[in-house]
This record gives C-alpha cells, sequence and structure tokens, in this order.
C-alpha cells in the first residue's frame, strides 16, 4: 500500500437504532500527526461514533477507512491500528505494572518481547515503576500504564473517551506530554473529553456533533477565528450615552453591570479603533478598551447555542 494521506476517513456515516437516528451523515478526515478533540454535549452521539470507530458498533450506512483499510470489510487490519483508552483503565491491582502490561500483550495475539515491554513502559513514564503492584500506583501512573497498554503493539490511531478524568494538574501535564510525543512520530489521535481547557493545550482540529448532526469539522485555528470576541468598552459615568452612539453607528451593543461589550469576528478587521475615535468625537471619557479571545470552551458553547437556535427557527 502507498502512502496514506489520512490514518482515519469516516464519510457520510449514519446510525439508527430502533427507528432512532443517532447519527446523520457525519464526514470527517484525521492526517497524521494530528490531535483531533471530538466534542459534543451529553447524548450528542459521540460515544456511538467512538463505538464504530473501534469496531463496537457498526454504522447503517457510510464508510470507515483505517489507515487505508475498510473497518467493515477488513476489520482485523483497520483494528491493528488502533489503541484505546476509555476513561480510567481497569488492571488487576495485585499484580505489577509490567505484569498487566505483559498480560495484554500475551491477549493481543502478537510477538511482543519483553524488551518491547520495558521500552513501552520506558516511553511512557513508568521506567523505576514497573515491578511496583498497580494498587500503589497514583491516578496518573495509572493512566500512563493505559498509554502503555493502548500502545504496545504500536498503533498509528488513538482513540480515547474521557482520558483526563480525575487527573491532577501534574497528571494532566504527563498526559498531555505524552500525547504529543505519540503523533510526533506520524501517529494521530481523536480525544473525547469535557474538560475543554485542557484540549485546547493539544488538539489541532476540531470536530462538533449536535444531536447527531455535524456542526464544525476543520482546524481549532480555524474554530476560534470564526467564533465571536468581545470588545470592553469602560467609560467614565454613564453608560447610557455611549451605548445610544454606538448602536446610532450599527454595533451591537451588550450593557454589562460595569461596561460595555461588543461581539467581533476575528477574521474581519479589528473595530477598537474606529469605536475609540466614535466615543472621543461625542467626547465619551473612555477610559479602556480591551479584547478578549474566546476560549475553546466559550466558542464550543457558543456554536451548540447557535446551532440549536438554528434548528428551533426550522
Amino acid at each position: 500500500m502507498g502512502k496514506i494521506n489520512y490514518l482515519i476517513e469516516v464519510k457520510n456515516v449514519s446510525k439508527k437504532i430502533k427507528n432512532r437516528k443517532i447519527l446523520d451523515n457525519i464526514s470527517f478526515k484525521i492526517a497524521p500527526g494530528r490531535i483531533m478533540g471530538f466534542l459534543g454535549p451529553n447524548g450528542a452521539g459521540k460515544t456511538t461514533m467512538l463505538k464504530i470507530l473501534t469496531g463496537l458498533m457498526f454504522p447503517t450506512s457510510g464508510d470507515i477507512k483505517i489507515c487505508g483499510h475498510n473497518i467493515q470489510k477488513d476489520f482485523e487490519k483497520a483494528a491493528f491500528n488502533l489503541g484505546t483508552i476509555i476513561e480510567n483503565p481497569e488492571f488487576y491491582n495485585y499484580m505489577s505494572g509490567f505484569n498487566n502490561l505483559q498480560i495484554f500483550a500475551d491477549m493481543s495475539r502478537q510477538s511482543i518481547s519483553k524488551d518491547d515491554l520495558m521500552q513501552t513502559l520506558t516511553r511512557t513514564g513508568l521506567e523505576g515503576a514497573e515491578h511496583q503492584k498497580v494498587k500503589g500506583y497514583s491516578l496518573g501512573m495509572r493512566q500512563r500504564l493505559g498509554v502503555a497498554n493502548a500502545t504496545i503493539h504500536q498503533p498509528k490511531v488513538l482513540i480515547l473517551d474521557e482520558p483526563m478524568n480525575g487527573l491532577d494538574p501534574e497528571g494532566m501535564k504527563d498526559f498531555r506530554t505524552l500525547m504529543k510525543n505519540f503523533v510526533q512520530h506520524g501517529n494521530s489521535i481523536i480525544i473525547s473529553s469535557h474538560l475543554l481547557s485542557e484540549l485546547q493545550e493539544i488538539v489541532n482540529d476540531i470536530f462538533i456533533v449536535n444531536q447527531g448532526r455535524q456542526v464544525y469539522a476543520g482546524t481549532m485555528s480555524d474554530f476560534l477565528g470564526k467564533s465571536n470576541n468581545i470588545i470592553h468598552i469602560e467609560v467614565d459615568g454613564d453608560l447610557a450615552p455611549a451605548e445610544k452612539i454606538l448602536l446610532n453607528n450599527g454595533y451591537q451593543v451588550t450593557r454589562q453591570l460595569n461596561n460595555l461589550e461588543i461581539a467581533t469576528d476575528s477574521t474581519d478587521h479589528d473595530p477598537r479603533a474606529e469605536i475609540a475615535r466614535l466615543l472621543v468625537q461625542h467626547d465619551i471619557p473612555l477610559i479602556g478598551l480591551k479584547l478578549t479571545h474566546y476560549s475553546l470552551e466559550d466558542s464550543f458553547l457558543q456554536s451548540i447555542k447557535n446551532d440549536n437556535q438554528q434548528k428551533a427557527n426550522k
């Protein structure tokens, strides 16, 4: 097989369960070396899509390729390229990390030597703790062992469902480092998580699903660029005159307790200079003019709100 441009290709995937459409015409691709954040509110269809990707469920229609292999027609070859972590992985607590990993290696039916096991444990930061019983592992160490287990057969793609739940700040940092190291070798990751502030630190691409429908698929930079940012305007004295002037000049103004806010698209020109000049011309004493960029969480919530409104208006 020649060069593969995408490690995962999902094309027009739909899923019906008891005549209820759980997923509706979902499509996305993941290139080598990319981390995708797979986002959506509860009940949006995320878990169903992840189950389909891992072969635990089949789509009603559509096609999925993993490293060029169709998951329905050639599941074994497709699954060989996958590693998964679902929330907090379970292990035999009375056994060491090494022995746990050895059991999973034997279950994989692949030729994995003890040297391979040690290299995997070293790569995931467990060197020196490999012979400790897992019951003494911290949550962060257990998560490292989960990554070791998921990558022991050297898959090209990791699929992670809420992998950061319960981790402390140090554990979060270590997990981010593991993920970045994994994709440095041309591998890719799909992460489904509600911890959007943590995802913002590592993801390259975003896919958003809402009520089974695709809301956004693309790069995170484009997604944040298309999201509204907020200009905060602080004036000395009454807000009403400044609000009236801005409204009369076509700005959509929201009054807060101590300032005015204007939503703006960062892909357009920055209107702050124009706003300042307008207020000064009308003798409004301007104290502050600050642009606040939306976070991934802000932008996600806004996109879901907009999608729900569009659906309600149809």
